[in-house]
């Protein structure tokens, strides 16, 4: 795999790891805490924060001097729109399909094409 197909192949994988992070996180301090709201926000955003760090160091190899709190904040600006973007078509499948989980396949291919080319071309540019 060369150039942009093994830098998908990255990006595909660093998100598995971060959702099994966010998972596995979830989880635990679900059984800890027994606080689903607590729960969710912080594997979430251990989640996010581990998406961020392979994105940076692996899938888009970023040596740049960007200020990191400002590159977080757009990643995290990125995955937002993302995750709106796959919620409204989720909710638009849906109703054409009546599948939830096709709907949400659906809502999450966009989603992830949305956080891959925003991340690509706005946020790691070389």
């Amino acid at each position: 795999m060369k150039g942009s197909k093994y830098q998908i192949f990255r990006f595909i994988v660093s998100g598995l790891i971060s959702t099994c992070i966010n998972f596995f996180l979830y989880n635990l301090i679900y059984l800890i805490f027994k606080n689903l709201i607590f729960a969710s926000i912080f594997g979430y955003s251990i989640g996010l924060l581990t998406s961020f760090i392979l994105a940076k160091i692996w899938v888009f190899r970023d040596n740049s001097q960007k200020k990191i709190l400002k590159s977080f904040l757009i990643f995290c600006i990125i995955y937002f729109l993302g995750g709106l973007e796959m919620s409204l078509i989720i909710i638009f499948m849906n109703q054409l399909l009546i599948n939830y989980r096709l709907s949400w396949l659906c809502g999450t291919f966009f989603a992830a094409l949305n956080n891959y080319l925003g991340s690509k071309y706005f946020l790691f540019k070389k």
